[in-house]
């Protein structure tokens, strides 16, 4: 067993080396159809993540659902694997006319006083591109990042990270070690709108419904009394648009459990406003609101979706104590 997992670990090694060089030695417009190709092929043969888009779209979008937006979710996510690819190998020039900046002023107030910054973004768009804002800008920041099990593809994933320019953190130290580079202020960047463990026992409103939502987020800012700049990375008319949003003072959602919970709401509702505007470019193929688990057995069942996400949320407690998102 022990050689038959070590030799499927080498296979999918090599076909992700084989699929970088492949998607590097073709052009632009050649390799995006090769990425939109894969896209449509997952939505043919995944009907589980298909079935999670459709469910989650036809609640969040209502009347303006359209059944063509599942296709092009999966498509979307053609377009996110060869981006991240070729823009890692592209120029700083030719990284330059492929991305407009819009809301710069922002970043220079969020700047101007000197505090730590915390750029929030979700699963919006491509948020690989956002790491590039080093070479466009000139700004340093860091994230942290998950650590593969196979050091050969982590290596390969952290080859093309680290052309953007953004510093890349281990994922040991957590929370803790962002709360330091802010107080040094430092700009860190978050992606804050995957689901959150139930035992952290916050949700937010997202689209109407009561989100699981990891707190984690709201906490760094708040210890490490940052600013908060909202900033989306979206694709339109073949060049990505990234957008920096008004700032604002983790300080002025107070502090303790309440600010917790008011700030995790903040953050929350802003992902939503940007993928009302583009939603067939946000992560629908993640259960936000349920487990997998829940969700396949609501697939299978019939049940009702809405019913079960208000009900998972019955009995909710306050935020937990700062402690213990700490040590989470």
């Amino acid at each position: 067993m022990k050689k038959i997992m070590q030799l499927a670990a080498t296979l999918q090694y090599l076909l992700i080396k084989g699929g970088i060089a492949l998607i590097n030695a073709l052009p632009y417009p050649l390799a995006l159809s090769v990425g939109r190709f894969f896209g449509l092929l997952g939505w043919l043969v995944d009907p589980f993540h298909r079935r999670v888009a459709q469910i989650q779209l036809r609640h969040c979008l209502g009347e303006a659902y359209r059944p063509s937006t599942v296709r092009r979710v999966f498509m979307n996510h053609g377009d996110i694997l060869v981006d991240t690819i070729k823009y890692a190998s592209m120029d700083d020039e030719e990284i330059r006319t492929r991305i407009v900046i819009e809301g710069k002023e922002h970043l220079d107030e969020a700047l101007s006083g000197g505090k730590g910054l915390m750029m929030i973004t979700g699963h919006i768009g491509n948020w690989e591109i956002l790491a590039h804002l080093p070479r466009l800008l000139g700004i340093r920041f860091c994230v942290m990042a998950d650590v593969r099990d196979d050091p050969r593809i982590e290596a390969v994933v952290d080859d093309i990270r680290s052309r953007s320019g953004a510093t890349i953190l281990p994922p040991k130290g957590k929370a803790l070690m962002l709360i330091r580079e802010l107080k040094k202020g430092n700009t860190i960047g978050v992606i804050m709108d995957q689901r959150g463990k139930r035992s952290d026992l916050l949700f937010c409103d997202f689209f109407g419904l009561p989100a699981p939502t990891n707190p984690a987020p709201a906490f760094i800012a708040i210890k490490g009394d940052a600013v908060i700049l909202p900033v989306s990375g979206v694709k339109e008319n073949g060049r990505y648009c990234i957008s920096f949003h008004p700032p604002r003072e983790a300080s002025s959602f107070g502090t303790g459990k309440e600010a917790i919970a008011s700030l995790s709401q903040y953050m929350q509702s802003w992902v939503e406003e940007v993928v009302r505007m583009h939603p067939e470019q946000w992560f629908w193929l993640h259960c936000r609101w349920t487990r997998r688990s829940e969700m396949r057995r609501l697939i299978r069942t019939g049940a009702d979706f809405p019913s079960f996400v208000l009900s998972q949320a019955t009995g909710c407690a306050e935020p937990p104590e700062s402690r213990d998102i700490r040590d989470s």
